[in-house]
């Protein structure tokens, strides 16, 4: 998949791919400050933004990230966004286990 990736950093290659979209509410003192370090590295914002989460909470792992999605308890006032990540995580992980079975 990562061929057809979006991201561009060594750090993205820990990530899942990206299917949702996520509205973030940010600081504008440091959304435009994000952006002019972004575009100095050569970086769309929002790629820049999650390396530094992604560093921020100790670099998981691809496998960490997707098995937290699959089963993070929900509240029913939770965004859709939420919903379908979750599914898609469970859908990613039962994929993944197919393809290891298939191997075995």
């Amino acid at each position: 998949m990562s061929d057809c990736s979006l991201t561009k950093t060594d750090e993205s290659k820990e990530w899942p791919e990206g299917i949702i979209s996520v509205k973030l509410t940010m600081n504008p003192y440091l959304l435009v400050l994000a952006e002019e370090k972004a575009a100095k590295s050569g970086l769309k914002v929002w790629e820049y933004i999650n390396v530094a989460l992604w560093e921020k909470m100790d670099r998981p792992s691809r496998e960490e990230l997707m098995n937290f999605a699959a089963v993070f308890e929900m509240d029913e006032m939770d965004p859709k966004w939420k919903k379908r990540l979750k599914l898609a995580a469970r859908h990613e992980l039962e994929v993944l286990e197919q393809i290891k079975d298939g191997e075995a």
